[in-house]
């Protein structure tokens, strides 16, 4: 195995709007495998426990969702970080809401992503998306306004497919380019890998089997669910990351998801949820704010 050296920057974040200020020379570092997250904050939380949640993962790229700028410019000084805010997008809600963290130079901008440097030899493109949350189809089914797969996939496809259709496009200039890609996001739909036959003859899911148009248009542009490429039973390893609250008409589902193409020289070696103590989560955090749980994959360098 090759023992990557990795120049990690310290940075001093200008809340005036610069977004990779570099201080002295930084210390070589070797890293032999990646930490990627993606994390809806909640709005309304404060930073804190936000901040918390992002050390006790030691995530090293991070796609956030819900993050104002001036928050994501708070977790990167706290984290000692690179990051960028995105304008809105038609694949993001507002001004600001989504961003990315990393530990590792950002190199270059996409609308929805960046390219980030892990090493002299490798460099990945990472975006990350927070999709339209309504109509939300799965509530749709529970309160009886749509009853047939063919109902959901038309409102998703009209309602959310085209804000990230721009997403795809940029998915594919990058790999056309050659990078290597992750795609993190708060998705506000389903996975058609979880929506299953054997699903809906257990009853889950209300008993559908659908092909949630977002997540089949990833997998036919060659990307891999990093959660179902660990665990690829749906029935016995759902996976939910909505919603770490609890309500007796809640419906629970996956839908917060780290996306990858497979590359060589770096290996899916484990991945986790994150939530509070009292969650069923791998990684828990005592005073845990968001009303999603996070997601950590871990990615091994080699040969």
């Amino acid at each position: 195995m090759i023992r990557f050296s990795i120049l990690v920057c310290p940075v001093i974040i200008l809340l005036s709007g610069c977004e990779n200020e570099k201080t002295k020379s930084p210390p070589e570092e070797e890293y032999h495998a990646v930490k990627v997250m993606t994390y809806n904050v909640l709005f309304s939380t404060s930073d804190d426990p936000t901040l918390e949640v992002l050390k006790e993962t030691g995530a090293d790229i991070i796609g956030l969702q819900e993050a104002s700028a001036a928050r994501l410019a708070t977790m990167a000084q706290g984290l000692q970080y690179f990051y960028h805010s995105f304008p809105k997008t038609p694949a993001n809600l507002g001004n600001g809401d989504t961003g990315i963290l990393s530990r590792f130079p950002i190199t270059r901008y996409f609308q929805n992503g960046v390219v980030i440097r892990i090493n002299p030899d490798l460099e990945v493109a990472v975006f990350t998306v927070h999709l339209l949350p309504y109509p939300y189809e799965p509530y749709d089914f529970r309160d009886g306004i749509i009853s047939t797969p063919e109902e959901a996939v038309s409102s998703a496809s009209l309602n959310r497919f085209p804000g990230f259709q721009p997403v795809l496009d940029e998915i594919a200039d990058a790999l056309s380019e050659g990078y290597p890609v992750f795609l993190t996001g708060d998705f506000n739909e389903p996975s058609w890998l979880d929506w299953t036959a054997e699903t809906a003859e257990k009853q889950m899911h209300f008993g559908k089997e659908v092909e949630w148009p977002v997540s089949k248009s990833i997998t036919l542009a060659g990307l891999i669910d990093a959660y179902r490429a660990k665990f690829p039973d749906p029935a016995n390893f759902p996976g939910n990351t909505w919603t770490t609250f609890q309500a007796e008409d809640e419906v629970y589902d996956r839908i917060d998801i780290i996306y990858h193409t497979a590359t060589s020289g770096m290996t899916l070696t484990d991945i986790r949820t994150v939530g509070g103590p009292d969650d069923a989560a791998g990684i828990t955090v005592a005073g845990y704010p968001s009303d999603h749980y996070g997601l950590v994959a871990t990615y091994l360098l080699e040969n």
